[in-house]
């Protein structure tokens, strides 16, 4: 091979140009807190308060299966290890120890990963395996920081209506200033709230982050 995937020069011995080893290290140091941040994509209701102010609805629990395949055992950590076993058969002729939570393999896996760098550059899939480390890296970033954030609109907090059952929607809403009327239209039950109605919608959510952080507090 004369050339990087990228089609940057290579140094003597490396299948992985100094950029791209540069770029994947990075990558495999933000994929862990990638990880964590998905986590308040996948169920909107996670953090909701424990009671509402607001009508009954009627809402399904929402869960994002995109994150859903990200966090779960064939996403972020199952590419990871893919990679990490692959390494070290070739380097060592062994398999990892693979032990603790996903959120703990994914931070071993990168980690090691990025610890044995100085073999990947020099090992023949080096080249695909700085790939799937970005295309992994770019699908979790785009969910996490979206490069337009003017289409996804601005976070303002999690829904506190309530079904008829007395679970909290929670759904993410999200404020879009183009929107025509200007109107804050929750994506899961449908509860509208109107510009009159957004202070009391921000009071609602300080309360509820208060109380939320006073329970963590004492938990």
């Amino acid at each position: 091979m004369n050339s990087c995937t990228c089609r940057g020069e290579l140094a003597a011995g490396e299948t992985l140009c100094q950029r791209c080893r540069s770029a994947t290290l990075g990558r495999l140091r933000r994929i862990p807190a990638l990880y964590r941040l998905l986590q308040p994509e996948l169920h909107p209701s996670a953090g909701a308060p424990t009671y509402g102010r607001v009508g009954l609805v009627e809402a399904p629990l929402p869960v994002s299966l995109r994150v859903l395949t990200l966090r779960g055992p064939g996403g972020i950590v199952g590419v990871l290890e893919d990679w990490w076993t692959r390494m070290q058969a070739s380097r060592a002729g062994s398999a990892p120890v693979i032990s603790g939570t996903i959120e703990d393999r994914v931070r071993t896996a990168a980690a090691r990963l990025a610890f044995h760098l100085d073999y990947i550059v020099t090992w023949p899939e080096a080249g695909a395996l700085a790939t799937a480390i970005r295309q992994l890296d770019e699908h979790a970033l785009g969910i996490v920081c979206p490069a337009d954030t003017r289409a996804r609109g601005e976070r303002l907090g999690p829904c506190p209506s309530e079904t008829s059952t007395g679970v909290l929607c929670g759904a993410v809403l999200r404020y879009y200033p183009d929107s025509s009327p200007q109107a804050v239209t929750c994506p899961w039950c449908a509860v509208v709230y109107p510009p009159d109605s957004w202070a009391d919608l921000k009071s609602s959510m300080d309360h509820d982050r208060e109380e939320q952080e006073v329970l963590l507090a004492v938990g």
